[in-house]
């Protein structure tokens, strides 16, 4: 996630495994076969950084990357469910009863199925129709928690984005890179700024931060972030599970960065949008 002092601090111990990237500690040229080069354009006039890791996606089973691209496309009828859930865990409850009241006889045979198959993160999970709950159990073990607490959407945002950058890839005969939770350090390796992904196409570098709680408002520091590291105007995208289409368009217009809800192709729409506006100047 993209961090600063203005919003909330990295929790260090439930990072995903991580391994070494590069450090640029001057505006020089970047040392050769590196995994992760061009990263130094990122941090360009700012003397006092280092970029000292990205996640990697090589460990994530397949399995559950399907688990999270299947949790992102039935966002409207989950987001608030997980909402409950992640409080179950502040609370330090195990047992959930999730109401269904309200929800039609399809969603709530979407539901129960997406829950079902949510293996390794809840158990004992039964639907009761006299009262039309959902029941079950959470799963408290670090990497569980982390997933339903955002990490789903990390990685099935890497995905989607993954395909999308293959297809303009080919299209355009460009080249791209991408990695998931970009660390910037200073020199003393105190941690800064986090970014949920980081893409190269062409040449060019976009961030992508995503927030699938409901309390992110912080737009105003989130774009002087971004300026910071050269991003806005137009390289940057905000994916928020909770947000308005009009809220959406409010903030790309007063903050001069791209913001998109879960509905539909939007991520799609607005990752191609943001790379073609680069492409055709």
């Amino acid at each position: 996630m993209l961090k600063a002092n203005a919003l909330c601090a990295v929790n260090v111990n439930a990072a995903p495994e991580i391994k070494p990237l590069i450090s640029a500690l001057s505006t020089s040229d970047p040392p050769a076969d590196t995994s992760g080069k061009g990263l130094q354009s990122l941090i360009r006039g700012m003397q006092n950084i280092v970029i000292e890791s990205v996640g990697s996606d090589e460990k994530i089973p397949e399995a559950v990357g399907q688990l999270a691209v299947k949790m992102m496309k039935n966002n409207d009828h989950i987001k608030d469910l997980l909402h409950d859930l992640r409080q179950l865990y502040i609370r330090g409850q195990r047992d959930f009863r999730l109401s269904l009241s309200g929800k039609s006889e399809m969603e709530k045979k979407q539901i129960i199925s997406l829950f079902q198959d949510m293996a390794g993160l809840v158990s004992n999970v039964r639907y009761l129709p006299e009262f039309q709950t959902l029941n079950g159990s959470l799963v408290v073990m670090p990497k569980a928690q982390m997933f339903l607490t955002g990490q789903y959407l990390e990685i099935a945002a890497h995905q989607t984005i993954k395909g999308v950058l293959q297809e303009l890839s080919v299209k355009h005969h460009a080249d791209y890179e991408i990695y998931r939770n970009v660390r910037v350090a200073d020199r003393e390796g105190k941690l800064k700024n986090e970014f949920d992904i980081a893409f190269q196409f062409n040449g060019i570098w976009y961030i992508v931060e995503c927030k699938s709680g409901k309390c992110f408002s912080d737009w105003g520091s989130f774009a002087e972030l971004g300026m910071t590291y050269n991003i806005v105007p137009n390289r940057l995208l905000l994916v928020d599970s909770y947000i308005s289409d009009s809220r959406a368009a409010c903030i790309e217009y007063f903050c001069d960065y791209y913001v998109c809800n879960l509905s539909a192709n939007t991520l799609q729409e607005k990752v191609t949008k943001m790379v073609i506006h680069d492409i055709a100047e």
